[in-house]
């Protein structure tokens, strides 16, 4: 009896693991990709029709991928894991679109003006890498009453910094470059 009883909890306790870290696979990025790729050159298609600033439908077309990419991983693993790792990885994509604007950008600013925009960015910097310590501070069971929700606040917490970042530069390129 005692036998049958470790092997039921054996197989719960697997089932649980395998359940948390179940993940997108190989081959299911590589769909959701292909797919993307699709619905961005339909977007981009339709809007080089209209009147738009290549620049404009360039970062809308970046934009929509990783938004893309982040509701369709959602949508195949909704765990509490899954969600946080999806949303990482939504925050590492922000965060490579984040330095290709702000490359961008230091290319049209000129001369000691570069200064400013780069002790922006390490004061941007800081204040991330702080806000997060406090929003980890709060997510504390003694303050949030715990649980794997706070995990999750934490993670989407710091996709949105991202991604309002990346925003904010890509905001500061078109006024710098006049592309309006």
């Amino acid at each position: 009896m005692k036998h049958v009883f470790f092997f039921i909890l054996t197989l719960c306790i697997s089932y649980c693991c395998i359940a948390q870290s179940s993940g997108i696979t190989p081959a299911q990025q590589k769909i959701i990709t292909a797919e993307i790729e699709k619905e961005s050159t339909a977007l981009k298609q339709k809007l080089s029709k209209s009147n738009i600033d290549p620049v404009l439908i360039e970062f809308t077309i970046d934009t929509f991928r990783i938004e893309r990419y982040c509701s369709k991983c959602l949508k195949l693993d909704y765990t509490d894991y899954g969600m946080r790792s999806i949303a990482y990885e939504t925050a590492d994509k922000y965060d490579t679109l984040l330095n290709k604007y702000y490359q961008k950008l230091l290319r049209v600013i000129k001369g000691d003006d570069k200064k400013i925009l780069i002790q922006a960015q390490k004061s941007w910097l800081a204040f991330r890498d702080n806000e997060m310590k406090l929003t980890e501070t709060i997510s504390k069971d003694e303050y949030s009453g715990g649980g794997t929700m706070q995990r999750l606040i934490d993670a989407s917490q710091y996709m949105e910094m991202i991604k309002e970042r990346t925003i904010k530069i890509f905001h500061h390129f078109t006024r710098a470059s006049q592309v309006y």
